[in-house]
Formats: structure tokens, sequence, C-alpha cells
């Protein structure tokens, strides 16, 4: 069942248990409604398939979309991110229908992981309010460093109708291009920070989609 949906097996079962067991026991009224409820939570939470053998040839110098959802805004030469100094930065909101899978833009370790507690905001709020003052904002920093040793921040903002990310990974794991690393139940707003020299590859209100879509090249900072 993991491979469909990011429920876990256990509840998807008790859920089937409990459909079949309505489809033969209730009335149509409740057979339709308990029906419509399973089949949109199935489809909110479902897992899609991502292609590795895209991911193949970057050699951790391609970083790929990390989620589903679509680019709300793209900011050169920035100094959001402190620890970096200058960076591009690229603002993505990952809507409630969009499948809701976390995966790995470029093969590298993780480096850097702490959740914060704070005020959510609407994903589709105004752009200033995603960055200051970002201590006071749910959100979770996600730092990942390429085989190349170029780092980049994944930091996800909670929606005010959301949670926090479900993260697999912990600091110090290593993982490969497109792999899995988590879900984010009911979405949210994702911002990329990347190093300075990288050209970014994508648009503002361009659909992304992990495993196909480039958002920026990487280049080798040796």
């Amino acid at each position: 069942m993991k491979r469909f949906t990011f429920l876990p097996t256990e509840l998807v079962y008790l859920f089937l248990i409990l459909w079949g067991y309505g489809l033969w026991n209730w009335t149509l009224g409740y057979k339709i409604l308990v029906s419509v409820i399973l089949l949109t939570i199935f489809f909110v939470l479902r897992r899609a398939s991502i292609p590795y053998r895209d991911t193949l040839k970057n050699n951790g110098e391609i970083f790929l979309s990390p989620v589903h959802g679509v680019v709300e805004s793209i900011r050169r030469d920035t100094s959001t991110w402190d620890e970096a100094g200058v960076t591009h930065e690229v603002r993505i909101s990952i809507g409630p229908w969009d499948e809701k899978g976390l995966y790995l833009p470029t093969a590298g370790e993780v480096s850097y992981l702490k959740a914060n507690r704070g005020k959510k905001i609407p994903r589709n709020s105004e752009s200033q309010a995603f960055y200051y003052p970002v201590a006071e904002l749910a959100h979770t920093d996600f730092i990942l460093t390429s085989k190349n040793q170029a780092k980049s921040l994944m930091r996800f903002i909670d929606c005010i109708y959301g949670i926090r990310p479900s993260i697999w990974l912990k600091s110090g794991d290593r993982g490969r291009g497109a792999a899995c690393f988590g879900f984010y139940p009911y979405g949210g707003t994702l911002i990329i920070y990347l190093p300075q020299n990288s050209d970014i590859l994508v648009f503002e209100k361009e659909r992304v989609v992990p495993g196909q879509t480039v958002i920026a090249a990487l280049k080798d900072i040796k």
C-alpha cells in the first residue's frame, strides 16, 4: 500500500474493510457518502510514481523539482538565507489537490534539518509575508549538500489549513535523486534557495513535477 498512498497500511486496510461492510449493509445514501469521503482521502494522499532514470545523468549538478506545484515567484541575488549570503530563490505553491510527496531534487547528503513552530500563513499570501520575520513563521528547514558540495535550502512554510511536513530523513543521511523522503499533508509553500552561481531554468506560473522539471543547473563550485 505504501507504493500508492502515504496513509499507514493499517489505516488503508481499515478503510477498505469499512467500505466493504458498508456496501453490503448500508443504505444507498450512506454508501455514496462514505465512498466519496474515502475516495477523496485516497486521492489527496496519493503517491505518484517518480522515474529515477531521468536523474541518473545529472550526477548532482541538476536540481529537479522536489514537489508537485506551481512556481509563484523567482528572486535572483537575494540575501534571505543568512548562512549562504547571496542566493537565488524559487517559491513554489503546493495546492490542496497536488500530490503531496517530497522527492530529493538531486543526489546528496542532508546537512541540516529543523522544524520551527510559529504562525501559519495561506499559500496565496502576498510575497512579503513569506520572508520577514522568518523566525515567527511555522516552517521546516531542510539543507541538502550535493555531490559537488553545493548547498541548497528547502524551506517548507506551513499553510494555515495544514500541518508540518513529515520527513523521514535526518541530518547525515544520504539519498539518490528523486528518492521519496517524506510528504506534506494538505500542502503549503516551499521556498528553495540555490547557490548564486546556479542557473534558474523555470519561470513564474510554471507547473513543476518531481523527477522531470529542472529547477536549476548547479555549477561546480570547485
